[in-house]
């Protein structure tokens, strides 16, 4: 529920780390961005895995195993729809929660992520207080 995620960010931002250390994949095609939710998770228990080469993102993903993958929309070679799509190939990764990570904010661009096996759609720019919460939507 949304008051066990609130209570979860808070318990985490006062200094109490959750029992679970959780990992992380984020794939964007931007340094900057990987570096801002980098940070935004840095003081988290989390590993978080950057991969801005999305033609290597799934090597990567299945050795390093996320328990959630954040996914940008729009990168160069293979958009985010299609990788998304890739990754639920792999059983390993069929139930795990990918969150597409867009400055789209449309209607189309949300079915699309749904359609390419996506768990759930986030909009640019957004704070640490947005990023928790939905990150928490699916691992607690």
């Amino acid at each position: 529920t949304e008051a066990q995620t609130l209570q979860n960010v808070s318990t985490i931002s006062n200094g109490v780390a959750p029992a679970k250390h959780w990992k992380i994949v984020c794939i964007d095609d931007s340094q900057t961005m990987l570096n801002e939710i980098s940070r935004f998770l840095e003081r988290e228990d989390f590993s978080v895995m950057t991969i801005n080469e999305p033609l290597k993102a799934l090597m990567k993903i299945i050795s390093f195993r996320p328990n959630l993958i954040l996914l940008d929309v729009g990168m160069p070679n293979i958009d985010g729809y299609k990788l998304c799509s890739l990754i639920r190939k792999y059983s390993a990764f069929r139930d795990t929660p990918i969150v597409m990570v867009t400055g789209n904010k449309g209607l189309i661009d949300r079915a699309r992520a749904k359609l390419a096996g996506a768990t759930d759609y986030m909009t640019k720019p957004f704070t640490q207080f947005d990023l928790l919460t939905m990150i928490f939507r699916y691992l607690s």
